[in-house]
């Protein structure tokens, strides 16, 4: 289990390692809770349906998760970058909980996106390749995993940046096989900003968001 699952390329069929927990307290410790609570996920082979209570559960999972487990608005900050400090309180707040909202409909975690994809629900492992602390301070760090779906010979890099809050590590960047969600994001923002004013994104996400939940 890991989130946000995009793309892959080809690997051996291989079988799954014996999951060895780090250090509680550290930074990749942290992402290996994440990926425990995603094991709750509900997913079956390709064709079946889930039921409208699985479905209530996953929704409710993966709201539990965003809100837990991520810091989104670190998220929200580094990628609207020079312009965030432009903004007011209330135009933040109002971008964060738009961020918020359409992260909760829109955001595929790997056992969602490898079900769609495979004949046995989704089947995979996660080998986490351990952490680095980016500062002096030991309050950020950079987690290096790999998703394995052997029924698919894929294998993907799945790497997460994380900031220490209180005695807990949240996430705020996922980087898969090299692409930044912050990179992409903080492009998008950026691109519509300049040439029609912050309020054109909070137009669109919220265009957005009323067009999925409509």
């Amino acid at each position: 289990a890991a989130a946000f699952l995009v793309a892959g390329s080809a690997l051996a069929q291989q079988a799954a390692p014996a999951k060895k927990y780090y250090p509680d307290g550290t930074p990749t410790r942290a992402i290996q809770g994440l990926d425990d609570m995603l094991d709750d996920f509900i997913t079956k082979p390709k064709g079946e349906k889930l039921t409208a209570q699985e479905e209530a559960h996953n929704r409710e999972l993966k709201r539990k998760i965003l809100h837990g487990t991520f810091d989104i608005g670190e998220l929200a900050r580094l990628s609207l970058a020079n312009h965030w400090a432009a903004r007011s309180e209330g135009e933040r707040a109002q971008f964060v909980g738009l961020l918020t909202d359409l992260l909760e409909e829109k955001a595929l975690f790997s056992k969602e996106q490898s079900a769609a994809k495979s004949k046995n629900g989704g089947k995979y492992f996660v080998v986490y390749r351990g952490h680095r602390f980016d500062d002096k301070a030991e309050s950020r760090a950079f987690v290096k995993t790999k998703v394995v779906v052997p029924s698919e010979n894929v294998d993907i890099e799945l790497n997460y940046r994380l900031k220490k809050s209180g005695s807990d590590w949240k996430i705020y960047d996922i980087i898969v096989d090299e692409a930044s969600l912050v990179d992409n994001y903080r492009y998008q923002f950026d691109s519509i900003s300049q040439k029609h004013g912050f309020s054109d994104p909070l137009r669109r996400m919220n265009d957005k968001l009323t067009e999925i939940q409509g």
